[in-house]
């Protein structure tokens, strides 16, 4: 495949996960508990579901790159070179090429037993993200490999991992983005007929 200037590949990167982490700070972090938990069926998702789920996944990669960055390594420029799998991974979680629902992995169901934690541990991930992401740019991006979380004989390259990451935490944003919507809706409508019944 066709290489890409890491920098400007990192840039776009760490500038897609300030959007997040400005949101989650802004908006999520100011919401209360029921708006939180909210959800619309038994079968759909709460924003303190959804941040669970993508917190399980940094709980899994950020020490792994965290790790990575612990290790001597050699300074390195070269540009990043996308694998097909990769992009195969990240093609899937992108929002705007793909509106297919994907069942979560067992490791990835959220749990939750605090909303405020989970908004907190995920505003502490994105910082941690931003913090990695600028360290990557002297680390050979294409050449370091890190086993996935839901098939650990699977390696994908160091470019393709961050991108994935990044690519999913926006598709779940645009997903916190309709249960706030839904929340919205459906408030609207129990005020109607509120308003009806009075």
């Amino acid at each position: 495949m066709s290489t890409i200037d890491k920098k400007a590949f990192i840039a776009d990167l760490y500038q897609r996960t300030e959007t997040v982490l400005e949101k989650a700070i802004r908006q999520y972090q100011n919401l209360d508990e029921a708006s939180l938990n909210f959800s619309t069926s038994s079968n759909s998702w709460s924003i303190a579901e959804v941040l669970s789920h993508l917190n399980s996944y940094g709980n899994y990669y950020l020490p792994k790159m965290e790790a990575v960055l612990q290790q001597p390594h050699e300074l390195s420029l070269r540009a990043y070179t996308p694998s097909w799998l990769g992009s195969y991974f990240i093609n899937m979680m992108d929002a705007n090429r793909s509106s297919k629902r994907y069942k979560a992995a067992k490791q990835h169901q959220p749990v939750v037993g605090d909303a405020y934690s989970e908004v907190a541990q995920f505003i502490n991930q994105q910082e941690r993200m931003l913090k990695c992401l600028k360290a990557f740019e002297t680390v050979d991006i294409s050449r370091t490999r890190i086993a996935i979380s839901i098939a650990k004989f699977i390696k994908l390259n160091l470019g393709d991992l961050l991108s994935f990451l990044v690519t999913h935490n926006e598709r779940h944003v645009a997903q916190i983005k309709r249960i706030q919507r839904e929340q919205a809706e459906a408030l609207s409508q129990r005020t109607v007929l509120a308003t009806l019944a009075s």
